[in-house]
């Protein structure tokens, strides 16, 4: 199986957004995806050049442009272990830290979101200088077709292992795929 990943958009997913730009006229949001005065999600109409922040306003190491044209690739196969999983991404955070995740929607909660790996100690990986990055992740689970993976980009550069962080704070989707 195989899965294009695409920049996290209202588009994409019903996932709030997990960056923002600035925009003085900006009023807070304390709800889920909330933010502080000031910031709001970004929209078509910015420009590439915006610098994004964090929820609180802090600067994250990347402009919108390179944010939402980054772009990678899966192969999914089955293993006796569980699933095999090989990713290659182009455009991230240079140097950024990332983490694969799997997002399913449970009726109560909304989504859910498990490391690939199931524990969190083998899903992270580091983007290179040029912003590329490549994993292999074997999970004990059997990944089917309909599944989505997200790379969430930790703003922070730790790895929370078996949790995404807080979202909008230090941990940003910012690619979604579904496998086919």
């Amino acid at each position: 199986m195989t899965a294009t990943f695409v920049p996290v958009t209202p588009a994409t997913t019903s996932q709030p957004s997990q960056v923002f730009v600035h925009d003085a006229s900006a009023q807070a949001d304390p709800g889920e995806g909330g933010h502080d005065w000031g910031l709001r999600p970004p929209t078509d109409n910015d420009s590439d050049a915006a610098p994004l922040y964090n929820a609180r306003g802090e600067a994250l190491k990347s402009v919108l442009g390179p944010w939402r044209t980054a772009d990678g690739n899966a192969t999914v196969d089955a293993v006796p272990q569980g699933t095999r999983v090989r990713v290659a991404f182009h455009g991230l955070v240079p140097n950024g830290r990332y983490s694969l995740f799997l997002r399913q929607l449970a009726a109560r909660t909304g989504a859910v979101f498990t490391p690939l790996d199931l524990t969190g100690e083998a899903n992270s990986f580091s983007a290179d200088a040029q912003g590329r990055g490549d994993a292999l992740v074997i999970s004990p689970l059997q990944i089917l077709a309909g599944t989505q993976l997200v790379l969430v980009y930790h703003s922070d550069g730790i790895d929370h292992q078996s949790s995404l962080g807080n979202p909008g704070v230090n941990a940003h989707a910012q690619l979604i795929a579904l496998i086919r």
